[in-house]
């Protein structure tokens, strides 16, 4: 209730999402408290814009070239994947408030 941000994801953000999945369980509770919701995605299909009209605000895929899901998903790749997209993400967010 006292959070500024949420941010939350999954492997592959699609139209299904929206419907009973993690991150949109996340959103509804964050939009109880009028907290923005931010999804991080492996991967973002077509259909994922429903997710915007689900609680989740903007979301964002970490895969930042085209890959194979093998090597996408190798621990140290989605390790590096995921920090340097949250960096990215979070760079903007400060630039914005300052």
């Amino acid at each position: 209730r006292d959070a500024d941000l949420v941010i939350t994801g999954e492997g592959c953000l699609d139209e299904q999402t929206a419907f009973g999945k993690a991150p949109a369980g996340v959103a509804a509770c964050a939009k109880k408290y009028g907290v923005p919701v931010i999804a991080l995605a492996g991967g973002v299909k077509p259909g994922a814009k429903i997710c915007n009209q689900h609680g989740i605000d903007a979301f964002f895929p970490i895969v930042p070239r085209v890959t194979t899901l093998e090597q996408a998903m190798r621990p140290e790749i989605a390790r590096e994947n995921l920090a340097n997209t949250t960096e990215q993400l979070m760079r903007l967010i400060l630039s914005v408030r300052k």
